[in-house]
């Protein structure tokens, strides 16, 4: 008993100690998060201010998902999101309402694409199969914890899980449980095998073809963009794969050799070259039936909404940064040290705050940590080209109190890139 008391408070701090190593993972970075404006790979003509995407000139034949409609409202909440131009979604435009020698419009049209493929395929993976009655329920236990999938290692009667941080912990957590309970089973024996699954999923794509057309004095398409993207199901629910192999990584101990082969001979030191297919090959788990072939119908309509709401963002993704300058987010690391309060107010967004309380200390008693933060606030802040020259100015004096130190050079090529953009930024953005 006392024995099992002892092992208890080793595995008890065991989990103690993976716990403290997660919340130091956690915690090391301290980061700021801000938006930075790109310029689009085409520079449209600064008088194009209205753009018109015309639905009745959108081919849907092909949108098997039906999704024309979602995809063209995304197209201009996101176009107006970024500012550059007035976008309306209409069914009719009358081009002889515009004159063209007072403005310019866009209009946009095109096709939309898609529709559901059945993905067919095999993948393995590596599980640990682990015995003993406490073995058997603490993995039994950490698999449904984490909706493991998980097999019956038929050599031994072992179960086996692929094993994440997560439901490893949770293991540790049931078998000290269990050794509570008077199960002296605290490390059960184990082995690992490969298990080689085939599966048939559901991949859904879209694709958009768009021609941005600038009507004014002169009739001029600028851009016209084939933008794909897909997205498939992930490999998790018991009916659309079946383990069809188990291979035994017998290079454990000379014993288990033996056990196996009745002849004596010595473990081999390479694990590859130790695999041995124990399993009849034609052997099924779970059903020997079918696999059953997916279609768009199978997916939960919540489900189906947030996969499409993906595709349709990231099949846009291409065709607007082509046209329109973008926002993106970056997200930096803050320096530790230095003055305290300025890194914790740049974590919170505050770029401002941070900005005045670092100018506030004396240029001789700024740490390089405090010249980078300084650097990070009008990085974060920045409304103009000097904004980045300041800023990159800032980096450099970091790094050159302490040198070689990558989060300062990387705060100098962040603003070097925005200075060489500034340029073409100008000319699309400026009135």
């Amino acid at each position: 008993m006392k024995k099992t008391s002892t092992t208890h408070k080793n595995y008890f701090s065991s989990f103690s100690l993976c716990a403290l190593v997660l919340l130091s993972a956690c915690t090391t970075l301290t980061l700021s998060q801000f938006e930075v404006q790109r310029p689009s790979r085409i520079t449209v003509p600064r008088e194009v201010k209205k753009v018109f995407i015309r639905a009745d000139l959108v081919d849907e034949t092909n949108d098997k998902l039906g999704i024309k409609t979602l995809v063209l409202q995304e197209l201009a909440k996101e176009l107006n999101r970024f500012g550059r131009f007035k976008v309306s979604v209409v069914n009719t435009f009358d081009v002889s309402q515009i004159d063209s020698e007072k403005e310019s419009v866009a209009i946009i049209q095109g096709e939309v694409i898609s529709g559901g493929e059945v993905d067919r395929g095999q993948f393995t993976d590596l599980a640990t199969c682990t015995g003993g009655i406490s073995g058997r329920l603490s993995s039994l236990g950490a698999a449904e914890i984490a909706k493991e999938a998980i097999t019956l290692d038929n050599w031994r009667g072992y179960v086996c899980r692929k094993g994440t941080f997560a439901s490893n912990v949770a293991e540790l957590a049931l078998l000290s449980a269990f050794a509570l309970a008077g199960l002296n089973e605290v490390i059960p024996p184990k082995n690992q095998v490969i298990r080689t699954y085939k599966y048939k999923n559901l991949s859904l794509f879209a694709q958009t073809n768009f021609s941005f057309t600038v009507i004014g004095l002169n009739r001029e398409t600028l851009a016209i963009r084939s933008d794909s993207a897909s997205f498939g199901r992930n490999i998790t629910e018991k009916n659309s794969y079946r383990n069809i192999k188990e291979s035994h990584l017998i290079s454990l101990t000379l014993g288990s050799l033996i056990s196996i082969t009745r002849i004596p001979i010595f473990p081999i030191p390479f694990r590859e070259v130790a695999l041995a297919g124990r399993s009849n090959p034609k052997q099924t788990f779970y059903s020997k039936k079918r696999l059953p072939v997916p279609n768009t119908n199978d997916l939960a309509p919540k489900e189906k909404r947030q996969v499409i709401q993906q595709l349709v963002k990231k099949t846009l993704k291409s065709f607007i940064r082509a046209i329109s300058p973008y926002k993106v987010m970056v997200v930096a690391e803050v320096a530790t040290g230095g003055v305290t309060e300025a890194g914790d107010l740049l974590k919170e967004g505050k770029s401002k705050l941070a900005l005045k309380l670092i100018e506030a200390i004396p240029e001789g008693e700024r740490a390089s940590e405090d010249w980078y933060n300084l650097g990070l606030a009008y990085e974060a802040g920045a409304v103009s080209p000097e904004d980045y020259e300041d800023a990159r100015r800032f980096y450099i004096t970091a790094l050159e109190k302490s040198p070689g130190t990558k989060l300062y050079a990387q705060g100098v090529g962040r603003t070097r890139r925005y200075l060489v953009e500034t340029r073409t930024l100008a000319k699309q953005t400026q009135k």
